[in-house]
């Protein structure tokens, strides 16, 4: 049996697409895309076609694997936005292969963390990760109602202002750092929306979120990805409350998501509970760190 690895952007960008749905093939949850969302994503993700690739057994495609990188101060930072392998080739070995080239991929590059997220019921994928080095670090939630936002009172203890404006620009809060979740940065949000609460002139907390319309211009989405708090504040759930007053906007009808928020933001979870959304799916976050 001989392995060998080809750059995506070395096939035509139909033939990546397809590769990714026939590996995708029988997956936890549907991934398949049509090319126009397979670009889309491409782009939006900042996933690379260069250091992405295909992987042949005996010069037959068996699989794939696709990367994202960014710069962070004065690290670089990688993300595996997708590993799969066709179904006639699983169990055979060749996921390994195929993990064992992107991590020499990462350490050409000089990649200084690697982060991912799996499926948490996907244990063969978990197990074949931690064989490679990574860790896992946290449980991500993504939690959903189809039902109203119960109407958040917005009278709060403090008088507290608030932004509206583009995720790009909740960068230029004090307390805002990029984390481990790939999509919850405002590199990946680049048509989301912020809310910014302050405080007497003081920025308080934030939150990171994605509107979706109809042709028509109905709302018919909102996906919050990210909500965080100034450190050492005595009114989180307050300050949370006002930024989810502002997300959620309880007056309109619409589904509500909330994406990728990690487990061990516990007031956040809870207070997404109490607001009606329910988990549907649980992933782990791993990372790999340069020895």
């Amino acid at each position: 049996m001989t392995i060998t690895f080809r750059p995506l952007s070395e096939l035509p960008v139909k033939d990546a697409s397809e590769l990714w749905n026939r590996a995708f093939e029988g997956y936890f949850v549907p991934a398949a895309v049509p090319l126009d969302r397979f670009i889309g994503r491409t782009a939006s993700e900042g996933l690379s076609l260069e250091h992405s690739f295909a992987c042949y057994v005996d010069g037959e495609a068996a699989g794939l694997v696709m990367n994202g990188f960014r710069e962070q101060e004065d690290r670089k930072l990688a993300w595996n936005g997708g590993t799969a392998i066709i179904p006639a080739f699983r169990n055979k070995g060749i996921g390994r292969a195929l993990m064992n080239r992107n991590l020499e991929l990462y350490e050409e590059l000089g990649v200084s963390q690697a982060n991912l997220e799996a499926i948490s019921r996907n244990e063969y994928a978990i197990r074949l990760y931690e064989g490679v080095g990574y860790e896992q670090i946290d449980r991500l939630l993504i939690m959903s109602t189809e039902q109203p936002i119960p109407d958040m009172d917005d009278t709060y203890e403090h008088p507290y202002q608030i932004a509206l404006g583009m995720a790009a620009e909740a960068a230029r809060l004090p307390f805002y750092c990029e984390g481990e979740v790939w999509q919850a940065d405002v590199p990946s949000l680049r048509d989301g929306e912020s809310v910014a609460v302050f405080d007497g002139g003081e920025a308080a907390g934030y939150a990171l979120y994605r509107r979706t319309f109809s042709m028509a211009g109905e709302l018919t989405g909102i996906f919050l990805f990210r909500l965080e708090v100034a450190p050492g504040r005595t009114d989180a759930k307050a300050v949370m409350k006002a930024a989810l007053h502002e997300v959620w906007q309880p007056g309109e009808t619409c589904r509500r998501s909330a994406f990728n928020i990690r487990a061990s933001h516990t007031l956040l979870v809870e207070l997404l509970t109490e607001m009606g959304l329910a988990t549907t799916m649980e992933q782990v976050l791993m990372v790999r760190k340069k020895e």
